[in-house]
């Protein structure tokens, strides 16, 4: 018999580690976001106002499938709503259920909700692959339960796709204004020093001589964050001193499990700029990018156009820049991957009812926006900024949007415009 069992103290975490680590090798689609020790930290740094509700799916004594969830109070125009949702915070670009079991996961997972007193006055998954591991499940189990589930784009992720490319080709698919962005930047940068890239391979914890850089990221968190009238710091509008302490916390664990990532550009010897990511097995997501602020900003384009060269070089399959805005991302991208959000508006919830009006209202149809993947080619670089909205339009604007989520030759023999370095 199917059951579930409910964690609301995140010190009872500890008890189910083993068994959720366990379940993170056979989710499809896991990141780091996953693990019980994201989890912990995230509660330490952004869990107060926050309720926890990890639900446990179990079969007969043993552990199938885990939900981690919280309720998170939401200003809106209607006042203050109590949202069910992931805990993500805009840290990640897809999240959902873990464990091997999906559909068994997310339907009793929902029969749970429905059947348990409400603590919520709406349902908002947002980060839904549904185009790709999800395959629909999380909107199934909404209607398996009677829920009146509503589909929606949650955010279209430009992101870079280093695997079905050479970095010639890719330079090539630049439009020319970027083109000359990074031949601006090369000879800007090179014109400072001698440069070296350096990726950080991280070796098996239990070596000896194991590092996990902690003197790189002592370093970089005295980097400038910004880049033009933008930040380069995912994790919403929360401080920059307070995203910068749950980095460095995760950091280590991250490290250990084998999915932090580091990427340094270094100019006479001397660290210039940094990239911090978390790897997964489609790629990476970067969550922070600074720089020196005795360089110049062109820095953090010959960084970001290293790491390009050498994911194409390692065969990894995506960089996803779109946690640091769109207005970086978008010069990038080659590529575009939706993902979306699966909300319930209860019926004896008259605001949150409201909210559903005035959702539907404003949404695009989900049809217009349910294509997988778009492959795309010499994109305009936007020179103005671009606002990433939270696309519930009752968050109102004072309101912070998560509250406390080569290979091959080049015709013509020609010589290759930039090469990695270091």
């Amino acid at each position: 018999m199917i059951t579930v069992a409910e964690i609301n103290d995140i010190d009872r975490i500890d008890n189910v580690r083993l068994a959720w680590r366990s379940l993170l090798g056979k989710t499809k689609g896991v990141t780091f976001a996953h693990s019980p020790e994201w989890l912990e930290h995230y509660w330490t740094h952004f869990g107060e106002g926050l309720k926890l509700r990890v639900l446990l799916i179990t079969l007969g004594n043993k552990i199938i499938g885990i939900v981690p969830l919280v309720v998170k109070p939401v200003s809106t125009k209607m006042g203050t709503m109590r949202v069910l949702t992931y805990p993500l915070d805009s840290w990640g670009a897809f999240y959902g259920q873990i464990g091997s079991n999906p559909a068994a996961t997310m339907v009793t997972a929902m029969r749970h909700l429905k059947n348990s007193k409400r603590d919520w006055d709406l349902i908002d998954f947002r980060y839904v692959d549904q185009a790709g591991h999800d395959h629909g499940r999380t909107a199934n189990a909404f209607k398996s339960v009677g829920f009146q589930g509503s589909q929606a784009l949650w955010q279209a992720l430009p992101l870079v796709n280093t695997l079905d490319t050479s970095w010639y080709a890719y330079l090539d698919s630049r439009s020319p204004e970027t083109q000359q962005l990074i031949e601006t930047a090369e000879r800007i940068t090179a014109a400072t020093g001698r440069l070296a890239f350096y990726r950080s391979r991280l070796e098996d914890p239990l070596t000896p001589g194991w590092n996990p850089r902690w003197d790189l990221w002592t370093e970089f968190e005295q980097m400038n964050f910004t880049l033009g009238n933008q930040t380069t710091l995912a994790g919403g509008h929360d401080s920059q001193s307070r995203k910068l302490a749950f980095l460095r916390d995760i950091h280590g664990p991250a490290v250990r499990s084998g999915m932090a990532r580091i990427d340094a550009l270094f100019i006479n010897h001397s660290l210039a700029a940094c990239a911090y990511g978390l790897q997964h097995a489609a790629g990476t997501d970067y969550l922070a990018i600074g720089h020196r602020s005795n360089v110049p900003q062109e820095t953090v384009t010959a960084l970001i156009t290293r790491m390009i060269q050498q994911s194409i070089h390692d065969g990894e399959s995506h960089l996803n820049l779109s946690l640091l805005g769109t207005q970086l991302a978008d010069m990038w991208q080659n590529e575009m991957q939706n993902s979306f959000r699966c909300s319930h508006f209860p019926i004896m919830a008259p605001r949150s009812q409201v909210l559903r009006i005035n959702r539907w209202i404003q949404q695009p149809s989900l049809k217009n926006n349910a294509s997988e993947k778009t492959i795309t080619s010499k994109p305009v670089l936007k020179l103005s900024r671009t606002t990433d909205h939270d696309s519930n339009i009752e968050i109102i604007d004072e309101a912070p949007q998560e509250w406390s989520d080569e290979t091959g030759s080049r015709p013509g023999g020609e010589r290759p415009k930039f090469r990695i370095v270091g």
